[in-house]
C-alpha cells in the first residue's frame, strides 16, 4: 500500500489543528490511513516527518499532505473549498488567458494526450516542494503505473513563454541538459546514461521519436516522461509562479491527478489558473481541453439498501450528513416508496463505480464506532471446498513435474487477452465501467496471463515452466447470468527444443495422476501452430487444449524462444472423476463416537490392496547433471531387469554409503520424469539429527534377497496393482517408532525379520 512522508509542522497548519498522537491515530482511519512511525522528537517542529500508510489504492487523492488533511477536516464538519472558479466542465470552459499547449499530430500513437495548469501565489517554501514532489511521484508510481501511463512535471512558470508545444521529437537530434546532468546530451543519449533514463527508458526506447516539452522560444522544458530540463524544469525555493503538466495514454487518469493537485494547492492558499491544452485528435472528451476539468458522473444508492448493507436503521438525513462529510455533493428525493441520494463525487475522487461504493463511504462518514457489535446468530463448520482440495492436488502433481506456480490478476486489458493472443473478443467478458482500459476485461484463459510473466523473463535461465491454477470467466448463453466461471489449470513451458511431443506425454502425466482417461482430436485455435495442436476430449467433451504457440503471438509478446502451452477445466475433471476418490466418507450414524469413516485409509486393508514395498539391491550410484542434489540408481529388484530410481540424498549420504545396500522400495509406483530421467519407484528412509545436524538413515534389509516383497507383521505377500499413485500411497502413515519400521501402525517385516533403524529412535519415514 502507498506510504507518504508529511512534515508535522506543514501538516497540522493544514488541518486547522493538533491532536495527541492516540487520537491522531484514531482520526487517520476516517482516511483510510494509519500511523507507520511517529516523527523523531529531538527534531525541531519544522523538520519532523510523520509516516502514514494508506490503506486503499483508489484513492489517490489521499496520497498527499493536502489530501489527508482535508479528509480530516472534512470529516470534522469543516466546509466544503469551493473549486468552481478554476474547474471547467462540460458546460462551462473557464477562460486560460494565453495560456495555451499545443499538440503534436505525431505524438497519437506515442504519448498522446496532456492536461495543464498554473499554481500562483505564494512563494513556495520547503516543505511545499518536497510535498510537491512527492505527490509528484506518487502519482506517477502507483497511479500512473510506474509513468508508463501518466507522468506528471512542473515548471518555472515565470520564465515559460506561451504557447507551449508538446512534440514528438528525433531523439538524436534534440539535446539539453537534463535535471541533475552537467551538459548538454541528445534525448537517446539520456535514456541509455542518465538514472532516470535507465530507469524509465523502456517507456521510450521503441518508438522513432520522443515526446519533448518546449515552450515558444524553443526552450526545452522535459522529455515526458522521463526527466525535466535544468532549466525551466528546475525547481527551487521561493518560486512563485510554478506550471504544472500531466502526459500520458489515459486521459481520464491525467484529468483526475490534475485535480488532486490543483485541489491540494488551492485548499494550502495558492491561486489555480487554467490551462488549455489543443489537441489535433480526439481524447474522449473533446480535441480542447481547459484543466482542472470536472468530469465524474454521478453514483445513485437507495437507503433501504444502504441499511440492508450496514445491517442499520440510519435516517435520511443522518446519510446526508456521512457522505457530506466524506466531501461529496448529495441531493435526495423519493422514488417508489424509497429515499434515493444521489452522490456528486469531489473534483479529486473517482472511485464511484458502484451503489457500494457510496454505502462504504456512508459507514466511514459514520464512524465505525457507531455500530454496535452483534453476535453471530447462524454458526457453521469451516472447510474447503472440494475444487480447493482438487486444485491443491492439481499444484502437487505440477511441481512435482518441475513447473513453477504463479498468481495473476483476473482483469487486465485487451492487448492482454485478445489483440496479443490473436484470438476474437467474442465470449470475451468486458467490464462496462472500468478504471482504465489495463482492467477492462475478465480473462477468458490462463495462458495469457501466463506470457505476461514470460514476456519479462527473458534473462533469466531457460527451461521456463510456469503453471497457474484459477478461475476464467467467458460468455455463455446457456447460464442464467449469461457468464460462466470456472477453475481452470493453465501451463506453459518456453525453451529452444519446447514441443507438441513432450507437451503431450506431460498432458498424458497429468491425467494419469488425475486417473482419467482421454482422447485427443485436432483443433484450429489461432494461438496454437495449426497441426501441432491438439483438444483434450474426456467422455467425448473437449476440456482442454494444449500445443506450439504460433509465431504470431510469441511476435505479439515479445518472445523470442518457443513455447508450448495447454490449459484444462479442473471443474469438469473433478466432476467426473472416479467414483472411488469421490466417495471416500459416509454421513455420519446418530452416536457420532461410532461413527467411521466408509473407507480406512490408514487401515492394513489399504496397505494390503495397493502398497507393494519389495526389498532391492543398489548396483551402480550415478550424479544427475540436472539435478544438484538427486542421485541415479540402478537397482537389482530380483525381477531380472535393472530398475532406475532417484532420490534427492546428495546432502546426506556418499555413492559408496549406498552401494550394495539392500534398501526398502515403494515397486508400483507410477514412473515419474525428474529432470530429464525417469524414476521407477521410491526408496525409504528416515530423518533423525546428531550434533545439531539433520541426517537420514536407509530403511534396509541386509539379510532379504532382491525382490522380497515386504509386508505387515502378521500378514502373507499377496497381489498387489500393477501401478498406483503418490497420492494412494501417502494415505498410509509410515514412521519409525522405538526403532521398527511401520505402516499404518503395524511393524513391516521382510522375509520374516522386523526392519529396523540403528539412529532412527522415532520420526517420518520419508
Amino acid at each position: 500500500m502507498p506510504k507518504i512522508e508529511v512534515n508535522e509542522k506543514l501538516f497540522f497548519n493544514l488541518l486547522g489543528t493538533k491532536y495527541d498522537w492516540d487520537t491522531f491515530e484514531k482520526k487517520l482511519t476516517f482516511a483510510k490511513a494509519e500511523l507507520d512511525e511517529k516523527p523523531d522528537m529531538s527534531q525541531p517542529d519544522d523538520k519532523r516527518v510523520i509516516k502514514i500508510e494508506l490503506n486503499d489504492t483508489n484513492r489517490p487523492d489521499l496520497w498527499s499532505t493536502g489530501g489527508v488533511t482535508r479528509c480530516l477536516r472534512e470529516h470534522e464538519g469543516a466546509k466544503h473549498s469551493d473549486y468552481t472558479g478554476f474547474l471547467s466542465t462540460k458546460e462551462t470552459r473557464q477562460d486560460s488567458a494565453d495560456r495555451i499547449a499545443i499538440v503534436d499530430p505525431e505524438l497519437k500513437d506515442i504519448r498522446p494526450y496532456m492536461v495543464s495548469f498554473v499554481i500562483s501565489g505564494k512563494p513556495i517554501d520547503e516543505p511545499m516542494l518536497i510535498d510537491i514532489m512527492q505527490t509528484q511521484e506518487k502519482l506517477a508510481w502507483n497511479f500512473g503505473r510506474k509513468r508508463k501511463s501518466l507522468s506528471m512535471g512542473v515548471y518555472r512558470a515565470a520564465d515559460i513563454k506561451w504557447p507551449v508545444h508538446y512534440t514528438a521529437a528525433d531523439p538524436d537530434k534534440v539535446s539539453f541538459v537534463p535535471l541533475q546532468g552537467e551538459s548538454k546530451q541528445t534525448c537517446r543519449e539520456i535514456l541509455e546514461t542518465h538514472p532516470k533514463g535507465k530507469d524509465y527508458g523502456y517507456i521510450l526506447k521503441d518508438f522513432k521519436k520522443y515526446p519533448v516539452l518546449k515552450d515558444d522560444k524553443g526552450e526545452i522544458m522535459s522529455m515526458a516522461p522521463i526527466i525535466n530540463s535544468a532549466t525551466l524544469g528546475q525547481i527551487e525555493i521561493g518560486d512563485k509562479d510554478l506550471m504544472v503538466e500531466l502526459t500520458g495514454t489515459d486521459m481520464e487518469s491525467l484529468m483526475l491527478a490534475a485535480n488532486i493537485v490543483a485541489c491540494d494547492f488551492f485548499d494550502a492558499g495558492y491561486e489555480i489558473l487554467p490551462v488549455k491544452v489543443v489537441h489535433p485528435y480526439d481524447t474522449g472528451f473533446g480535441k480542447e481541453i481547459t484543466a482542472p476539468f470536472y468530469f465524474q458522473e454521478t453514483t445513485d444508492a437507495k437507503l433501504s439498501a444502504i441499511n440492508k448493507k450496514l445491517g442499520s436503521s440510519l435516517s435520511e438525513k443522518e446519510v446526508l450528513d456521512a457522505l457530506y462529510k466524506m466531501g461529496n455533493k448529495v441531493t435526495s428525493k423519493q422514488e417508489s416508496g424509497d429515499t434515493v441520494f444521489t452522490v456528486q463525487p469531489a473534483p479529486y475522487r473517482n472511485d464511484f463505480l458502484h451503489e457500494v461504493d457510496v454505502i462504504e463511504d456512508v459507514m466511514i462518514g459514520c464512524g465505525l464506532d457507531s455500530f454496535s457489535p452483534e453476535k453471530p446468530s447462524d454458526f457453521t463448520i469451516g472447510r474447503l471446498l472440494p475444487i480447493t482440495l482438487y486444485s491443491r492436488k492439481v499444484k502437487n502433481i505440477m511441481a512435482g513435474m518441475g513447473y513453477q506456480e504463479m498468481i495473476f490478476n483476473y482483469l487486465g486489458s485487451k492487448k492482454t487477452y485478445i489483440d496479443n493472443m490473436c484470438v476474437k473478443a467474442d465470449d470475451v467478458i468486458e467490464i462496462a465501467n472500468p478504471m482504465s482500459e489495463n482492467y477492462q476485461f475478465i480473462r477468458p484463459s490462463i495462458i495469457a496471463s501466463l506470457f505476461e510473466a514470460e514476456a519479462q523473463s527473458g534473462n533469466a535461465v531457460y527451461p521456463h515452466k510456469i503453471f497457474e491454477v484459477g478461475k476464467i470467466a467467458f460468455i455463455d448463453p446457456s447460464e442464467n447470468t449469461g457468464t460462466k466461471t470456472i477453475q481452470s489449470l493453465g501451463f506453459l513451458t518456453s525453451a529452444n527444443n519446447a514441443n507438441f511431443n513432450d507437451t503431450a506425454s506431460e498432458v498424458s502425466t497429468i491425467l494419469y495422476y488425475l486417473d482419467h482417461k482421454y482422447e485427443v482430436q485436432e483443433t484450429d485455435d489461432p494461438r496454437f501452430i495449426p497441426g501441432r495442436q491438439a483438444g483434450i476430449m474426456v467422455n467425448g467433451k473437449q476440456i482442454g487444449i494444449f500445443g506450439e504457440i504460433h509465431p504470431q503471438v510469441l511476435e505479439n509478446w515479445q518472445i523470442s524462444v518457443p513455447c508450448v502451452a495447454g490449459e484444462m477445466d479442473l471443474e469438469y475433471l473433478m466432476a467426473t472423476e472416479p467414483k472411488e476418490h469421490n466417495d471416500k466418507t459416509v454421513a455420519p450414524q446418530k452416536n457420532e463416537s461410532s461413527a467411521q469413516p466408509a473407507v480406512q485409509f490408514d487401515a492394513p486393508a489399504h496397505f494390503n490392496k495397493y502398497i507393494d514395498l519389495r526389498v532391492a539391491k543398489i548396483i551402480k550410484v550415478d550424479r544427475n547433471p540436472e539435478g544438484e542434489k538427486l542421485y541415479i540408481e540402478t537397482l537389482d529388484d530380483g525381477s531380472g531387469t535393472e530398475r532406475i530410481i532417484q532420490s534427492g540424498l546428495v546432502p546426506y549420504l556418499k555413492p559408496e554409503e549406498l552401494l550394495g545396500q539392500h534398501i526398502i522400495i515403494a515397486a508400483n509406483l507410477a514412473p515419474r520424469k525428474m529432470r530429464g530421467v525417469e524414476s521407477h519407484g521410491m526408496l525409504l528412509a528416515a530423518d533423525y539429527v546428531e550434533d545439531g545436524k539433520e541426517k537420514v538413515e536407509l530403511l534396509t534389509a541386509p539379510w532379504a534377497a532382491p525382490g522380497t516383497q515386504v509386508v505387515l507383521e502378521g500378514t502373507e505377500p499377496c497381489e498387489k496393482p500393477a501401478k498406483i499413485d503418490i497420492d494412494k500411497f501417502c494415505k498410509i502413515t509410515y514412521r519409525i517408532a522405538d526403532h521398527h519400521a511401520q505402516a499404518a501402525g503395524i511393524n513391516l517385516q521382510a522375509d520374516g525379520k522386523a526392519i529396523t533403524t540403528v539412529k532412527t529412535a522415532d520420526g517420518e519415514i520419508q
